[in-house]
């Protein structure tokens, strides 16, 4: 039997795009801890012609926990892999989805508050470079919607995360003079 990094590279390279790929198969596959798998896992999902073939189709409840793991570890760790995402590249794809769910009335405030407790995490827990790359990779991009500012008014008050909110915010706000 092919290793799960085989399998999920076959399926991004398939040809044919009409051929249904078991649900089943990728919520398995987004078990898996190895980065090089969770990084191809993400980019399989994150193509539009690989996702429509998932029967049934995914949910955000299946993938939420998914992305959440996959972040944090390529932000932590700052892989260097064929499929896995780099902490900035990582970093401006979480901005990306984090934007995209926030403007999808649809889903549940809750995912952005876990993505944010994310955040906060990382922060608090992150070494030096850790906290510059969600400082600058993330929130000062985040920031440049007023309304996500609002949704982190919360760190203002936060001792531990103030300073990360209003430097984060004047970077933001000198981007958009």
């Amino acid at each position: 039997m092919d290793s799960p990094i085989e399998q999920v590279t076959r399926e991004i390279m398939a040809q044919d795009l009409e051929k249904p790929l078991s649900c089943e198969l990728v919520r398995e596959w987004m078990k898996c801890s190895d980065m090089e798998v969770m990084g191809a896992v993400f980019k399989l999902i994150h193509e539009p012609e690989h996702y429509n073939r998932i029967k049934p189709p995914l949910t955000l409840d299946d993938y939420l926990t998914f992305h959440l793991k996959y972040y944090e570890r390529c932000l932590r760790e700052n892989p260097d892999g064929v499929w896995c995402d780099s902490r900035y590249i990582a970093a401006h794809s979480l901005v990306a989805w984090f934007k995209g769910l926030w403007k999808d009335n649809n889903v549940s405030r809750d995912a952005l508050k876990d993505l944010k407790s994310l955040l906060a995490r990382l922060y608090l827990g992150g070494d030096e470079e850790l906290k510059v790359a969600i400082i600058t990779g993330v929130l000062e991009h985040l920031f440049s919607d007023r309304t996500i500012v609002e949704f982190f008014t919360d760190w203002k008050d936060d001792p531990q995360l103030k300073a990360a909110y209003f430097e984060a915010l004047c970077y933001a706000e000198r981007e958009q003079n």
